[in-house]
């Protein structure tokens, strides 16, 4: 990487999953497939929520198999991934070219 200038040069294409739009205001982005999908990811999430209060207030287990699927992708989707990469190569930077 060099320089600073190459460093913020640099981290413009990798921090890119939070867009400031204002003073302590950011808008995520994340990637889904489509809206189906979307739509898919909210309904598991009040079904989990939903079986969440009935199992604690009958003790059973009503969670699907689906609805933990999504709900664990949809959390996948969230990582961001160019802002890790980012800092793996800023950590190499440091510890193999120290100023």
């Amino acid at each position: 990487m060099g320089n600073s200038k190459e460093l913020f040069e640099k981290a413009k294409d990798y921090l890119s999953t939070l867009e400031k739009i204002g003073e302590n205001r950011y808008k995520f982005i994340a990637e889904i497939e489509s809206y189906k999908h979307l739509g898919f990811a909210l309904h598991s999430i009040f079904n989990v929520c939903q079986s969440a209060i009935l199992a604690k207030e009958e003790d059973i287990h009503v969670h699907t198999d689906l609805d933990i699927y999504n709900l664990l992708d949809l959390a996948k989707s969230l990582i961001p991934k160019p802002e890790l990469e980012f800092l793996d190569e800023i950590k190499g930077e440091i510890l193999y070219n120290p100023s």
